[in-house]
């Protein structure tokens, strides 16, 4: 423990300049008084009047509530005298997050459409987490690593915000290519616990997911499926330059084609993996779901941190300034007087 003291709120010893003031007023009170009687008494009537005995009371009392005044503000100041060192673990898992950007994402029986809230989904577990390393895999007919592991969460915000139906070129959704880009990407990594957060509409033309995801939890990894989308199929709309629809995305047969999302798929995804199925079917975001099974275990050791804790002081001036200010309050400034 080191001893030392120190002032967590310093800028409260400024109020001790008003000590002087108290004295000169009350300096000057004791003389207008005296002056006062001396107007309307002789000598020996003053001294009757008011002896010195009072006179050394009211001093005394003036002097007590002046020296608690002062230990009020020192109390205020809240000194803080020896520190003790702290070591705080810190523990974490590693995410990655795989985002379905195919067009049908674009589909809007969610709102504002389906990829906005993968997005808002993939924010807010983000913004719930201390400590983890996250990374992104966005997919589409083919995936890609679009944000390696990091703990810089700014920085996956502005991964995140950035997704788009073109930030993969491959039509169409391969949900076991982006099993196995994440799979890969973890293997890259030290870690302890991994986690895969697969965020889609459920759609998915590749095949071969549920052989995929039985692969990544046979070497560890935890994988949890968010199927955004309604139950009712639901129109593809074709995006004007300017952000408008245009027209929505047809058949070959001339129809306007329908994406259905597929809870069913993706729930046995969840269950191979060994993980949590959470759907996005309204307003509601299961992001409070997700964290929670991405921390019901304890995670890789991350850090390790030596902060010092400061002792507070504070309660011995405020303990006698509250005994000084009793003490001249029972004094009082008036005494017996005989006849």
């Amino acid at each position: 423990m080191h001893q030392y003291l120190r002032w967590e709120n310093p800028a409260a010893l400024n109020l001790l300049w008003l000590l002087p003031l108290a004295i000169g007023l009350y300096v000057y009170a004791a003389r207008a008084r005296r002056r006062a009687l001396q107007a309307i008494a002789t000598s020996s009537a003053l001294e009757r009047i008011a002896p010195s005995a009072i006179r050394r009371k009211r001093r005394l009392r003036a002097a007590l509530i002046t020296a608690g005044l002062g230990l009020l503000v020192i109390a205020a100041a809240r000194p803080q005298f020896g520190t003790t060192v702290k070591r705080v673990e810190q523990r974490g898992v590693d995410v990655i997050f795989a985002v379905d950007v195919s067009d049908s994402m674009l589909a809007r029986d969610v709102s504002p459409d389906r990829l906005a809230a993968a997005r808002r989904t993939l924010s807010g577990i983000v913004g719930r987490m201390r400590g983890d390393r996250v990374g992104i895999v966005a997919f589409a007919g083919d995936a890609l690593i679009y944000c390696p592991l990091t703990t810089d969460y700014e920085a996956v915000r502005i991964f995140t915000d950035a997704l788009d139906t073109k930030t993969v070129g491959t039509p169409g959704t391969a949900i076991a290519s982006a099993i196995e880009v994440a799979h890969e990407a973890f293997e890259a990594a030290e870690h302890l616990h991994r986690h895969l957060v697969i965020l889609t509409d459920g759609e998915d033309h590749g095949g071969g997911a549920e052989t995929a995801t039985r692969q990544a939890a046979e070497d560890g990894i935890t994988i949890h499926v968010v199927s955004i989308g309604g139950t009712e199929g639901e129109p593809i709309p074709e995006i004007g330059l300017d952000g408008t629809i245009t027209g929505h995305r047809r058949g070959p047969d001339g129809d306007i084609a329908l994406s259905r999302p597929d809870h069913d798929m993706a729930r046995e995804l969840a269950e191979i993996g060994g993980g949590t199925f959470a759907t996005v079917s309204g307003e509601g975001l299961p992001v409070e779901q997700i964290v929670a099974a991405l921390h019901r275990e304890e995670g890789r050791l991350v850090g390790t941190w030596q902060f010092q804790h400061y002792e507070e002081r504070y309660q011995l001036p405020l303990a006698a300034a509250i005994l000084l200010i009793a003490a001249a309050a029972i004094i009082g400034d008036r005494g017996r007087q005989h006849a």
